[in-house]
């Protein structure tokens, strides 16, 4: 199942990726989600891109999980943007969440 994911991450990043589409099914996904899942998923992918050397992004998801705390309502659009901004990031949450996204495009 990771080896899907990942091929279809991949496919997900590449040059004929549409920004639009990523953004649409990240939304569809997240609606599907109550805001402390998607808070956890981000946690794991902020550790997860913290133990790959990608401090930056890790502080960027941790920064969303701050904010889906504090004001759940607003902070999708911004959860949203980060990944259709980084669809890179998707190999480093649970396959069954990265799925539920690329399942969509």
């Amino acid at each position: 199942m990771f080896d899907e994911v990942k091929s279809m991450a991949q496919r997900a990043m590449g040059s004929d990726a549409d920004p639009q589409a990523m953004q649409q099914a990240t939304s569809e996904h997240l609606d599907s989600m109550d805001q402390g899942e998607v808070s956890d998923h981000l946690e794991a992918a902020a550790t997860n891109l913290q133990n790959q050397g990608q401090g930056d992004l890790a502080q960027q998801a941790m920064n969303l999980v701050s904010q889906l705390r504090s004001n759940p309502g607003g902070a999708k659009d911004a959860v949203v943007s980060f990944i259709a901004s980084n669809p890179q990031v998707l190999q480093h949450f649970a396959p069954s969440f990265a799925q539920g996204i690329l399942s969509r495009l």
